[in-house]
């Protein structure tokens, strides 16, 4: 994604968040704003660390234009976030906010655990096709020469 989609993606949940927060609504309906408001910060740190993408009729004044503008998302980015943590503790507490990052970093190691072992699972069985194929091959092979094997002795009979 662009810097410019991944800010309005940030603005729209940071907007979202400040209204409910404002209105007083639960934690639990923040859940999908906080959510999307912390993907965007996530994916625009990722994007500005990430080297630009090299055009083939780029020049000087392009690429310091990406540059600025990905410097700038990820800074309007941070502000947001920042604002929305200093308001969430300010209406539910720090031990709340503190409560859901710590449930946020539990939720990502085990989907990091879940992904890990997905992959492990994935590896397995293409190691298990690739033994069952050389199987195949090793047999019907076998029957092959027994099948040249008794042709030849019925010809030679």
């Amino acid at each position: 994604m662009d810097p410019v989609t991944l800010i309005a993606t940030a603005t729209a949940a940071y907007n979202g968040l400040k209204g409910a927060i404002a209105a007083g609504k639960e934690i639990q309906e923040l859940a999908q704003d906080l959510g999307s408001l912390w993907n965007a910060v996530g994916q625009l740190t990722h994007l500005a660390a990430s080297p630009p993408k090299k055009r083939l009729f780029s020049n000087a004044a392009d690429i310091e234009k990406e540059a600025m503008e990905r410097y700038a998302a990820k800074s309007k980015a941070f502000h947001m976030q920042a604002e929305i943590k200093n308001l969430f503790i300010s209406v539910y507490g720090l031990p709340a906010y503190e409560a859901v990052q710590r449930e946020v970093i539990e939720i990502r190691k085990e989907a990091d655990r879940q992904h890990r072992e997905e992959e492990r699972l994935a590896a397995e069985r293409a190691e298990e096709l690739k033994d069952a194929a050389g199987l195949f091959f090793i047999v019907m092979g076998l029957v092959l020469a027994m099948g040249i094997t008794g042709f030849l002795l019925l010809i030679k009979l």
